[in-house]
């Protein structure tokens, strides 16, 4: 294709045809960057501008030739002159009909809004964007850039249901267009977030591994690190912490700052000043509000655990500022967890209950297990506080479920620790039940029909029998169980 472009170019400029030039070169510009060629790339672009200078100023090549000048201003934070740029060649598109032209320019605006804050516009250029790339209307190299550049604007601003959305539509169009590598593999980075939060974490982990390697050759850094840091965070979420760090230091060695993750990870790893320390480093430097959203739960998280109940006061306000700016409920509802888990930690149980049961519902609703467990066994926390023991079971044996079947044994062990049990030696009461079904002849299969379990949570229950009591067997098993008075 290049090679291709290169004699179209040269056929062109014989010809003393500047439009086609500038058409041409613009095109080869923007594929040698998207294989890594930066030096190339750059070279082609200031060509095509040259030739572009020799056009009329409606010239549509003008137009293309102002993306570029918005990625440059979107780097450098300077977001109002970035959104004029692609206002500048959204009105040469316009005037020109050039489908690509405005599906480029509006969803690079689209983004750009979402940034600071302004949801509700942004959504005009980017869902008119979308329409283009869906009605087959785009090149693909346009539908591709089109697609990466709307499914991360989402990811950063937490607009989940529409990232989740739109990660399955880039998904299908990557599975039939697999010479796009760059685009496979930003794709498959946000794929892995998707399902991280839908609780398929395996999947998840094999997406993130499967984009850094499809990366690899291409100037994609960012997206490198982000699938090591999604690799990290699922293995910090199982308790594989010198795993995670070894994730988090890559991420940060290629490109970005490796937060949350890796202060929570220090949380985890009871180091809550060095947690403290690199969390509020990271909310002083964040760029802009959705870095800042990335940011704040975690913060809340880690100052209460230090007792900081007053810095955490102050990251509440932030994230509830920013949920007011940007208009969104799932942004609404991260700050509800903050301030319930707030309100706890100063002894408002009722108000706290109250702010985290809206926000479990929210992500009960959406589909992510994992943070609506997380939610469960601080609502339990409430209402053992309330003198409601009952309904803290409740709360307690649900998320119990969803941690198993994941695989989150950190939250696990919390989760004991809050009942009162040991995490060695003593089985749980649901583990009782699956003993005793066990000494019946019970399979998993049917333990699990019984229980209303599925046979994935059976096995994980069965496996942690087995740690328990210190034996590699059913029948053993059941025989420490009848000895020791547990069935």
């Amino acid at each position: 294709m290049l090679a291709a472009l290169e004699r179209l170019y040269a056929h062109h400029e014989a010809q003393g045809d500047h439009e086609n030039c500038a058409r041409t070169a613009f095109w080869s510009g923007l594929r040698n960057m998207m294989i890594g060629e930066v030096g190339l790339g750059s070279g082609w672009l200031h060509r095509a501008a040259r030739h572009a200078e020799a056009t009329p100023r409606d010239c549509v090549q003008r137009g293309y030739l102002m993306l570029p000048q918005v990625f440059m201003l979107r780097g450098q934070g300077n977001y109002e002159a970035a959104i004029e740029a692609a206002d500048g060649a959204l009105a040469i598109g316009d005037a020109a009909g050039d489908d690509d032209l405005i599906a480029l320019a509006g969803s690079l605006k689209g983004g750009i809004l979402f940034r600071v804050g302004r949801i509700e516009e942004g959504y005009g250029p980017i869902d008119e964007a979308m329409l283009l790339a869906n009605s087959g209307r785009l090149s693909p190299i346009v539908c591709g850039v089109c697609y990466c550049e709307i499914v991360a604007s989402c990811c950063r601003v937490q607009e989940m249901v529409r990232a989740r959305e739109w990660t399955a539509i880039l998904d299908a169009w990557c599975r039939r267009n697999p010479q796009a590598k760059a685009f496979n593999g930003v794709c498959q980075v946000h794929r892995a977030e998707v399902l991280q939060l839908e609780g398929n974490w395996a999947e998840a982990y094999a997406e993130a591994d499967r984009a850094g390697e499809g990366l690899k050759g291409t100037t994609e850094r960012t997206a490198m690190a982000t699938a090591a840091y999604r690799r990290g965070e699922i293995l910090r979420l199982q308790g594989r912490h010198k795993d995670a760090e070894a994730e988090y230091r890559r991420a940060g060695e290629i490109a970005i700052d490796p937060q949350p993750g890796l202060a929570l990870l220090r949380l985890a790893q009871g180091r809550a000043n060095e947690a403290a320390a690199m969390i509020r480093r990271s909310i002083e430097t964040a760029a802009d509000m959705p870095r800042k959203t990335a940011l704040l739960p975690a913060g809340i998280e880690i100052l209460i655990a230090c007792r900081d109940l007053e810095g955490a006061e102050d990251l509440c306000a932030g994230m509830t500022e920013i949920a007011g700016i940007f208009g969104t409920e799932i942004l609404a509802r991260i700050a509800d967890q903050g301030c319930g888990t707030l309100a706890l930690a100063r002894g408002d149980a009722a108000g706290g209950v109250a702010a985290l049961i809206r926000a479990r519902c929210f992500w009960s609703g959406f589909g992510a297990p994992y943070l609506a467990a997380r939610l469960r066994v601080e609502i339990a926390r409430g209402c053992i506080a309330l003198g409601d023991t009952e309904s803290a079971a409740l709360e307690l044996q649900a998320a119990e479920k969803t941690f198993l079947e994941l695989g989150a044994e950190p939250d696990l062990t919390r989760l004991r620790k809050l009942r009162g049990e040991r995490t060695h030696g003593e089985l749980t009461s649901r583990e009782r039940e699956v003993l005793a079904l066990l000494a019946e002849g019970g399979s998993n299969r049917a333990i699990a029909d019984d229980l209303g379990l599925s046979p994935k949570t059976v096995n994980r229950h069965v496996e942690n029998i087995f740690n328990k009591l210190g034996v590699s067997s059913r029948s053993a098993a059941v025989a420490k169980g009848f000895r020791n008075g547990m069935i």
